[in-house]
């Protein structure tokens, strides 16, 4: 009788050369038809509008692995309105359940790795009548074809994406996409799942880079970096831009109104605590923190061109907040390092004053437009501290009723001693004044307002005001006005607060909103209205 070992030897060495010859068999007779049959499934799925090619495919029957070179979905561009081209330089496929796969139907896959995938969408066609245009619902009819696959993990290695459109401007790219997706389910379970996003346990992606054109043209955001950390539940951008793509001259031409000109930049944007199961089951983008750090934002206005007639009111920010389509709940956003500039051209003097908030600080708590979440709180506040005109240090607080129908608010705030001569590159530029001199002590408001009024009370604190009126126009423009400046400040002006008889003037401000009148625009009159009677111009 033979050694068992030797019939073990045996048994080894026939399944080998088995395997060998199965092996061989599925490289040179099976898969230079994988690609027909492929297709037809493909065509079956999606109504034959996308077809699958690769250059080459090796497969080995030892690793459950497969390696497909060059390998593409190429849409017929004649048959829907929306096509998706994809490539992908190499595709690599390890750890195949062969005995799930043969015995119950189903796909499981220890790893595929895409390299180089690039995913191009090509928008806003008009599509061919007579055929069906199955490109919308194309995602969801490839997940019926993949119901069942597990995929323990995706790997994306230099990926790009891009979005086109032929009827207006938009234009998306997104640049070397590297990331892992973990656990990929596709079944009904897995779709019901609130743990998981896009049926995938874990998402952790790095992007170097996104540009995207509006489709007017009139503005690009741009992106340096992008990072989400689904297991960290954090998602982090960096070096944001978002600004016109023309200079002044060339945007006011084409907007052909006194429209605002931003321009924005961001070095530090992140959500802390993002809830993914909130996202999945209900669509909240729910987190508990965002974070905004070493921002510009400059706001450009030339109001010598043509501004018709629009209804602002409801279209407060925290209006507009609450008719966003996408429901937010973020616990409270800090910004820190913010600086803002606001220019406007004056329609009478065509020049150009500035107002600037510098080295700003601020909290927002309960930034939400989620009405369940607001019906234990309605209210969302705003607390800031900032460097008026880099000179003076003002402190602000809003709070926004967020259930209110008419919009309802309240701020008050606190500007500390300073300067007045600082508050020249607005004033000058506009109204063709010049403060010659002015101690500020501080200045304190407190608003009510919504949609129908502003009323409130300011107080402003001062000594030694002197000013200089200047002609606005013809060959002494700028120059002093010398025996009108003289009785403005002699007769009509309180040169201190208390004046010199010891009476202390306080701004009560009550205005009627005009419907044209934006939510800023409305802030900027109570203030003027209530200095106004402080310094002795008022009634």
């Amino acid at each position: 009788m033979k050694p068992v070992w030797k019939w073990g030897l045996s048994v080894a060495i026939g399944l080998l050369v088995v395997l060998l010859c199965a092996n061989w068999w599925v490289n040179r007779r099976w898969v230079p038809g994988l690609e027909t049959r492929l297709n037809n499934a493909l065509a079956a799925a999606i109504d034959s509008v996308y077809r699958l090619t690769y250059d080459s495919l090796r497969m080995s029957f030892f690793s459950g692995s497969a390696v497909a070179n060059n390998v593409r979905l190429i849409p017929d561009t004649a048959a829907q309105k929306t096509l998706y081209d994809v490539r992908i330089a190499q595709l690599r496929v390890g750890g195949v359940g062969l005995l799930r796969l043969l015995f119950s139907g189903k796909l499981s896959v220890n790893t595929i790795i895409l390299d180089k995938p690039m995913v191009k969408l090509t928008v806003g066609r008009e599509p061919d009548t007579a055929r069906r245009d199955t490109a919308a619902p194309l995602l969801e009819r490839l997940q019926d074809v993949l119901d069942g696959v597990r995929v323990t993990r995706i790997a994306v290695k230099r990926g790009q994406m891009e979005l086109a459109a032929q009827r207006d401007a938009r234009h998306l790219v997104v640049r070397r996409i590297d990331g892992t997706i973990r656990d990929v389910r596709i079944d009904s379970a897995a779709r019901r799942d609130t743990t998981r996003l896009y049926y995938a346990k874990g998402w952790d992606v790095d992007v170097a880079g996104v540009s995207y054109l509006r489709p007017d043209s009139s503005y690009r955001f741009a992106l340096g970096a992008l990072r989400l950390d689904m297991h960290g539940r954090e998602l982090l951008m960096r070096d944001l831009r978002y600004g016109p793509t023309v200079g002044k001259g060339a945007f006011y031409s084409r907007v052909g109104r006194a429209a605002d000109m931003i321009d924005m930049r961001m070095g530090l944007v992140k959500l802390a605590g993002f809830d993914v199961a909130r996202w999945t089951a209900d669509g909240l983008l729910a987190a508990a923190a965002l974070h905004i750090d070493t921002a510009e934002i400059s706001i450009y206005k030339d109001k010598r061109l043509p501004n018709p007639p629009e209804n602002k009111l409801g279209k407060s920010p925290h209006q507009q907040l609450m008719a966003w389509k996408q429901r937010l709940r973020i616990d409270s956003a800090r910004l820190h390092a913010l600086d803002v500039a606001f220019t406007e051209v004056s329609d009478k003097t065509g020049k150009a004053g500035t107002v600037t908030f510098e080295r700003t600080a601020a909290v927002i708590r309960n930034l939400t437009n989620d009405t369940a979440t607001l019906r234990g709180d309605r209210f969302m506040t705003l607390d800031a501290q900032t460097k008026v005109m880099g000179a003076g240090d003002l402190s602000v607080r809003f709070r926004f009723d967020m259930l209110d129908s008419l919009g309802g608010h309240t701020y008050t705030a606190k500007l500390g001693p300073m300067d007045g001569r600082a508050f020249n590159r607005m004033l000058t530029p506009h109204l063709n004044v010049e403060v010659e001199q002015a101690r500020i002590r501080g200045m304190r408001f407190e608003m009510k307002a919504n949609d129908r009024r502003t009323e409130g009370t300011l107080r402003f604190d001062y000594q030694g005001l002197k000013v200089n009126l200047l002609a606005g126009s013809g060959p002494k423009a700028g120059e002093r006005k010398s025996v009108v400046s003289f009785f403005a400040n002699r007769f009509l002006l309180n040169d201190s607060n208390p004046d010199a008889n010891g009476e202390y003037h306080a701004g009560t401000v009550y205005i009627a909103r005009p419907k044209t009148f934006s939510f800023f625009k409305m802030i900027w009159r109570s203030i003027r209205e209530g200095t106004k009677e402080c310094i002795g111009l008022g009634g």
